[in-house]
């Protein structure tokens, strides 16, 4: 079922009173009646094929930028630009973009977001001067900028009682981006010093970027959870209706005539209110955390390829041209190191909670990034290379996605798109600046020793943000249900005897 059969189901206007019963709901209760089936499956795909898109966009430069320096001849401050001008675009996109969805709309920021990364994926290809390919790369950046409106649009349609693991599903789909661009890399670059097929690397690339943008259009409604806090809750019940229905379920049984969607007991809020008395302080933890959480993930893939990638380099300084050697196993295990990591994480989240997910993740990517870093500069054997870049990469991608999971359930709905998305831009931010400070001119030691020294700063910052495992989104300043609306209708028949029914869909 698509948007438009979703938005256009017809309210049975005919069913007697005897078969209905008048009914209201708060928005939490609403979205778990629905369960977790097709219809959220639909919306992850459709966010996970963005996520592997912004991954493949992004990692394809650690690959490109020393193509394009040995082809064009770029200096070491141009080729490190290359990568950077992805980080300033989303930086700025991040700041349009978020606050946006949340006036507007998740639906259309979710469908610009996919065509600006998709349009501008695709003519980074045919970029024929340096100038064309800084601007085809900020745009790039720019549309990765929103890519927190996909995720926060998947999260508002999962039941808080599944959250956790469900919504850590879409890194999936963010490591098989992470795992692809080597594959894409040795097809078509392999070992040759010209490197005469950069142009194919990139296009292979970007084709999650269009599948992303059809399946938005294809399979994503407005957010019920945003048209409820906009007034709109005629709307989010038809929406509600049609996802019941695309799970298998009877909409008017899940949803009976006359029920009315009622909103959350809490004040309205805008952007502004980041940095209210009320939320100031957990605005500052979360861009700190997103900050350095940009560096070390950011970090560690460069500081892995560099590990992997220098020795002929090396060799080959006195010689007319540059050449340079991938060494693709070694990168390609590290990469897949990311499964590992996603599944760690999906087994702690609600076991351990959130918080103590990502302060030991942070610290253990932190110092197995530092030992690889210490060994490769002593040259040591590539079999124990190899053990700490996995170990580096498995906890930083466990604790990145950890970290996605709870800023998107600790904020609330009003400023949910605008406080992920400020905290995304400070990761933009930070990201463009990596590349500068972590390069193949840097000490080995020093890189190590840096990364180790930010890991701390982060787990410790983490440890001071709300566990949200279990809890209502938006729920860490005590959300209450709007009793008085719900007074005289709610009744004990609506106990655990009528949500039986409406348990996850397989």
């Amino acid at each position: 079922m698509n948007t438009d059969s979703i938005n256009t189901y017809v309210v049975n206007e005919f069913a007697t009173n005897d078969e209905i019963q008048a009914m209201s709901m708060d928005i939490d209760e609403a979205i778990e009646r629905l369960g977790y089936g097709r219809f959220q499956k639909d919306i992850l795909l459709a966010a996970g094929l963005c996520f592997a898109a912004d991954a493949m966009e992004v990692l394809l430069l650690s690959f490109l930028s020393i193509v394009l320096k040995a082809e064009w001849g770029l200096t070491d401050y141009q080729e490190n630009t290359v990568i950077s001008i992805v980080f300033a675009g989303a930086a700025i996109g991040t700041l349009i973009l978020s606050p946006l969805a949340d006036i507007i709309g998740r639906k259309i920021i979710f469908g610009v977001t996919a065509a600006t990364i998709s349009v501008f994926g695709i003519l980074t290809a045919f970029c024929a001067t340096y100038e064309w390919l800084l601007f085809a790369r900020f745009m790039v950046g720019f549309g990765v900028g929103g890519l927190t409106v996909p995720f926060d649009t998947l999260a508002e349609f999962v039941p808080n009682s599944q959250r956790g693991a469900n919504l850590l599903e879409i890194e999936y789909f963010w490591t098989a981006g992470t795992i692809s661009v080597p594959v894409v890399a040795w097809l078509t670059l392999g070992d040759s010093a010209y490197f005469e097929s950069w142009q194919l690397f990139v296009l292979i690339c970007s084709l999650p970027c269009v599948a992303s943008a059809v399946t938005a259009v294809l399979l994503v409604p407005e957010s019920p959870r945003w048209l409820v806090a906009k007034g709109s809750h005629a709307e989010a019940l038809r929406i509600l209706r049609g996802a019941a229905a695309r799970n298998g379920l009877d909409p008017f049984e899940v949803y009976p005539n006359g029920t009315k969607i009622l909103e959350l007991n809490q004040a309205r809020e805008s952007v502004c209110d980041l940095f209210s008395a009320k939320w100031l302080k957990i605005t500052l933890l979360l861009w700190t955390v997103w900050g350095f959480l940009a560096i070390l993930y950011y970090g560690v893939i460069i500081a892995v390829t560099i590990v992997f990638s220098s020795q002929v380099e090396i060799q080959d300084d006195n010689s007319q041209e540059a050449s340079y050697y991938f060494d693709f196993g070694a990168i390609f295990i590290s990469a897949s190191a990311e499964i590992v990591g996603l599944l760690m994480a999906m087994f702690t989240i609600d076991q351990a909670g959130r918080i103590k997910t990502q302060t030991f993740s942070y610290l253990l990517g932190g110092s197995s990034c530092l030992l690889l870093l210490l060994v490769a500069s002593i040259n040591g054997p590539r079999s124990v290379l190899l053990v700490f870049a996995f170990t580096s990469r498995m906890a930083m991608m466990g604790a990145s996605c950890t970290t996605w999971v709870s800023t998107s359930e600790i904020l609330s709905t009003d400023i949910r798109a605008s406080g992920h998305g400020t905290a995304n831009g400070m990761a933009r931010l930070a990201g463009s600046v990596t590349p500068y400070i972590i390069n193949d001119k840097a000490s080995l030691n020093v890189i190590g020793l840096f990364i180790f020294s930010i890991s701390v700063l982060t787990a410790a910052t983490a440890w001071h943000l709300p566990e949200t495992a279990g809890q209502a989104m938006g729920g860490v300043h005590g959300t209450r249900r709007n009793e008085a609306k719900l007074g005289k209708i709610e009744s004990h028949n609506q106990s655990s005897a009528a949500t039986a029914p409406y348990q996850t869909m397989q």
